[in-house]
C-alpha cells in the first residue's frame, strides 16, 4: 500500500522530491569575463598609483621647487608655525604659555654656531630662527626658510657638535626645500600653485595643509639627503661630526620605550642606517662648534624669556 500522501514510485512527484538540492550556479562565460577584466583593471590602478607615488609627484615636487620663489613660502611657513604652537599650548608642553628664549650669551653662541654653517647656504635663503620654552624635544625646519628649536631638545644633545650636527640636519631640510617637496608629494600641489601666482590660501584649505606638515614624518630620502647636507656643512665650519653620530645612538635607545621616546623620532625617522652613514662618513673636522662656556651658554638660552610681540600679517 503506497502511503497516504505519497505517489507511487514511478511518478514524477516522486522524482522530483527524491532529486538533490541544486548547488550553486557554475559562473557563466560572461561573469568570468568580467571577474577577469575587473582583476586587470585593479592591478593597472595599482600600478598606475605606484607610478604617480614613485616618479610623477617627485618630478612634480622637483619642479616645484626650481619655479616656486623662496619668497612664496613665507605665509605658509607662517601658518604652520603658528599652528604648531598652537597644538603644543593644547597638549600643555608649553605650561608658560609662548615664551620666545633670549638670554644674551646663549643667542651670541646660537650666532656663533650658525655663522659656522652658514658658510653653505644658498644666496637665496633667508633664516629665522626661533628657539622657544617647551617640554617637546624637537627641532622643525619649515616653509619659507624658517626653523623651529624646542628647548627641551638640550636635554637629548649632551655635547656641542652634537647640537651642531642636528641644526646643520633641519638646514639641509631647509635647503632641500623638503617642506615643500613634502606638500607637492602628498598631494597639495594645487596649492602651491595658487602661492605660485599670488592668491592667498585661507580657510579649511589653509588648515588642511598645516595639518599636513604638521603630522607628517620626513621620508627616508629626504632625511638621508638632509643628513648628507648635515655632514657637508660640518665638514665646511671644520666640526668633528662624532657626536652626531652619538646623537642616532641616543634616539634609537629611547625609541625602544614609548613613554620616553623623543619627538624628535617622530618626524626625524632616527634608523640605525642614518647613525651607521654618519659614524662611517668621512671625517668631517676636528674642531669644536662650540667652547665649553658657550655650550654652556646656549643650553641656558632659556633662563631669559618674553612673550612675543604681535606682528603684522606680512612680516
Amino acid at each position: 500500500m503506497t502511503p497516504t500522501g505519497s505517489t507511487g514510485p514511478h511518478s514524477s512527484g516522486s522524482r522530483a522530491a527524491d532529486a538533490p538540492s541544486p548547488g550553486p550556479a557554475a559562473p557563466t562565460g560572461s561573469t568570468g569575463q568580467v571577474l577577469k577584466r575587473l582583476v586587470l583593471w585593479l592591478v593597472l590602478l595599482g600600478g598606475f598609483i605606484a607610478l604617480i607615488t614613485a616618479v610623477i609627484l617627485p618630478l612634480a615636487a622637483e619642479a616645484t621647487v626650481r619655479w616656486l620663489p623662496r619668497s612664496a613660502e613665507i605665509p605658509l611657513g607662517r601658518k604652520v608655525e603658528g599652528d604648531t604652537v598652537k597644538r603644543l599650548l593644547d597638549t600643555g608642553k608649553m605650561p608658560n604659555g609662548i615664551r620666545i628664549c633670549n638670554y644674551p650669551p646663549g643667542l651670541a653662541a646660537l650666532g656663533k654656531l650658525f655663522a659656522g654653517l652658514n658658510q653653505g647656504l644658498p644666496d637665496d635663503i633667508n633664516l629665522r630662527v626661533t628657539v622657544m620654552e617647551a617640554d617637546f624635544a624637537n627641532a622643525m625646519a619649515m616653509p619659507g626658510d624658517r626653523i623651529l628649536i624646542f628647548s627641551k631638545l638640550f636635554d637629548l644633545t649632551d655635547h656641542p657638535n652634537a647640537f651642531a650636527g642636528v641644526i646643520a640636519h633641519e638646514l639641509g631640510h631647509v635647503i632641500a626645500r623638503d617642506p615643500i617637496r613634502a606638500l607637492v608629494e602628498r598631494g597639495s600641489g594645487t596649492v602651491l600653485l595658487r602661492l605660485l601666482v599670488g592668491e592667498k590660501i585661507g580657510g579649511r584649505m589653509d588648515e588642511l595643509v598645516s595639518q599636513k606638515l604638521l603630522i607628517a614624518a620626513n621620508t627616508r630620502d629626504m632625511e638621508h639627503r638632509a643628513d648628507v647636507i648635515a655632514l657637508d656643512l660640518m665638514e665646511r665650519a671644520g666640526w668633528d661630526s662624532t657626536a652626531f653620530a652619538g646623537f642616532f645612538a641616543t634616539l634609537l635607545q629611547k625609541n625602544g620605550n614609548d613613554a620616553d621616546r623623543p619627538a624628535l623620532f617622530a618626524t626625524h625617522p632616527a634608523t640605525k642606517d642614518r647613525m651607521d652613514y654618519v659614524l662611517n662618513a668621512r671625517k668631517t673636522g676636528e674642531n669644536l662648534a662650540l667652547t665649553d662656556q658657550e655650550w654652556a651658554d646656549l643650553k641656558s638660552i632659556c633662563d631669559q624669556s618674553v612673550a612675543p610681540k604681535i606682528v603684522a600679517p606680512d612680516s
